[in-house]
C-alpha cells in the first residue's frame, strides 16, 4: 500500500517541484509582493481553472470542514502528542539512526517502510519500531537509488516497488528464504516517469502524464508488462501547461476493494478508479482554497508562496482498518486573522471510505506559524498511525488509533 506521501524534506515540507520544469522552461516563483494573484491576469490564466472541478451531485462528495457528518472525531492537538507510543529517528546518532528525508512509507500488518531519499536508503522496521534491514544506497546501478518518486509494498510486505530514477526505472524487491529483501528484477517506464506508486491485485499502478495516451494512471503487471491506462488529465488548451500540470500527482491502493485513487497536485479534486479504470467517484474539497499557478507567454509556469486563507496540497494516505483513504491538508490563516509572518497554520484530516467516496471530517490540529511542531499523520495500519514530526528533526512518531480517533 503507497502510503500517498508527495516529498517530505529535512527542513521543511515543500511543494512538489517537477524536475521536468528545468528542462523544459525556466520557471519562477510568485514573490510575497503578488499578494493578490487573483487580480492579477496580466501575465496569464491562473491554475487549476474552473474547468477542472466536476460538477458535484452527491453532497457527500462535497466534504467541508464540519464534524458534525461524521462518526469519528479526531482528538485535539495537545491529546494527540500525550498518545504516542514510541520514535524512530534521533537528532544525532549513527546514521541508520537519524531519518534525512522522508520520500515515501508504507505500512503493512507487519511491517513498517520508508525511503529515506538524503541517504538513498529503503529502511524495513517492525511494528514495534526496530530496524530490521537497510536496502539499497545512493547510485544509479542496480538495487541503489537516485531521485527516488516513490514506494509500495504488497499487503504481505512480502514484495517492495520503488520507482526511482525521477519515476523511470521501477526497482522490484522481494523476501527471501532469510526474511530479506533483495533485488528481483527492474523495469523502466515508456514515455512518461511516475510520481508515485501503488499496488493491489497482482498489478502495479502508477501515476504520470503520457501525452501519448492523453491518461494519468498506467497499469502493469509486478514484471512491468503494459496492461492498461486511464484517468482524465489536467485540462488546458496549451500543450505545455497540459502536461506539466498533469506530470505529476499522489496515488494510492485500497487492496481489499480494488479501488485506486488519484489526486493531482494541482486541483483539490480526489478520484476514484475501479481496477480497470472506470471512474467510480469524485470528492471535492468546498474549503479548501488552491495554490493557485500563473501560466505565463514564455511558456512557463510561476509556482507561489501560500497566502492567507490558502490550502496546500491533498496528502492521501490508506486506512485498511476503516476501509477508507484518508485526506489531509494544510490552511493558512485567513485574510481577516492574518496579521504576522510567517502564517499560522491549521491541519485538516478527512475520511474517504473507498467504494462510496462519501466521506466525513476528521477534525484539525492547530499548527500555530510553525507547521513542524505537531506530527503529521501520513500511513495508517490496523492498530497505528504514523506520523512524521520535522522540528527539532526529523522522526517518525507512533501513535495507538484507538486513543486519537474518538
Amino acid at each position: 500500500m503507497s502510503a500517498g506521501l508527495g516529498y517530505v524534506y529535512r527542513h521543511n515540507m515543500v511543494v512538489v517541484i517537477l524536475a521536468s520544469l528545468a528542462l523544459l522552461a525556466s520557471c519562477g516563483r510568485v514573490s510575497s509582493s503578488d499578494s493578490d494573484l487573483r487580480s492579477n491576469l496580466v501575465n496569464g490564466r491562473l491554475h487549476p481553472t474552473e474547468e477542472n472541478f466536476p460538477q458535484i451531485t452527491n453532497e457527500r462528495h462535497a466534504l467541508r470542514e464540519d464534524t458534525t457528518a461524521g462518526n469519528l472525531q479526531l482528538v485535539n492537538e495537545a491529546d494527540f502528542l500525550q498518545t504516542k507510543v514510541y520514535s524512530i529517528g534521533v537528532l544525532e546518532g549513527d546514521y541508520h539512526e537519524m531519518i534525512g528525508s522522508i520520500n515515501s512509507m508504507a505500512v503493512t500488518d507487519s511491517t513498517l517502510l520508508y525511503l529515506d531519499g538524503e541517504y538513498g536508503e529503503l529502511r524495513v522496521y517492525d511494528r514495534q519500531g526496530l530496524l530490521k534491514q537497510i536496502v539499497g544506497s545512493r547510485g544509479a546501478g542496480p538495487g541503489e537509488f537516485t531521485h527516488v518518486k516513490g514506494m509500495a509494498a504488497t499487503e504481505d510486505a512480502g514484495q517492495i516497488f520503488v520507482a526511482d530514477q525521477s519515476g523511470s526505472r521501477i526497482q522490484v524487491f522481494h523476501k527471501n528464504a532469510e526474511d530479506l529483501y533483495e533485488l528481483e528484477h527492474a523495469f523502466f517506464t515508456s514515455d512518461y516517469g511516475a510520481s508515485d506508486i501503488c499496488v493491489m491485485g497482482g498489478h502495479v499502478y502508477l501515476a504520470g502524464y503520457s501525452e501519448e495516451l492523453d491518461q494519468v494512471i498506467h497499469k502493469l503487471t509486478y514484471s512491468g508488462e503494459y496492461v492498461t491506462s486511464f484517468g482524465q488529465p489536467y485540462l488546458a488548451d496549451n500543450p505545455f501547461v497540459r502536461m506539466i500540470l498533469s506530470d505529476q500527482a499522489s496515488l494510492v491502493c485500497n487492496e481489499k476493494n480494488r479501488i485506486v485513487a488519484y489526486a493531482s497536485t494541482t486541483v483539490p479534486v480526489l478520484k476514484g478508479y475501479d481496477e480497470l479504470g472506470s471512474h467510480l467517484w469524485s470528492v471535492t474539497f468546498p474549503d479548501h482554497d488552491p495554490m493557485y499557478k500563473m501560466e505565463t507567454t514564455r511558456p512557463s509556469i510561476r509556482y507561489p508562496d501560500q497566502q492567507a486563507g490558502e490550502s496546500t496540497f491533498l496528502l492521501i494516505a490508506t486506512d485498511a482498518l476503516s476501509d477508507a483513504f484518508v485526506v489531509s491538508y494544510n490552511t493558512a490563516a485567513p485574510p481577516g486573522n492574518y496579521a504576522r509572518a510567517p502564517l499560522d497554520m491549521t491541519r485538516h484530516y478527512f475520511t474517504v471510505p473507498a467504494v462510496s467516496g462519501e466521506g466525513a471530517y476528521l477534525g484539525s490540529h492547530y499548527l500555530g506559524d510553525s507547521a513542524q511542531n505537531i506530527p503529521h499523520i501520513m500511513a495508517w495500519d490496523k492498530e497505528y498511525a504514523y506520523a512524521l514530526m520535522l522540528s527539532p528533526f526529523p522522526k517518525i512518531d507512533i501513535f495507538h488509533r484507538s486513543q486519537i480517533l474518538m
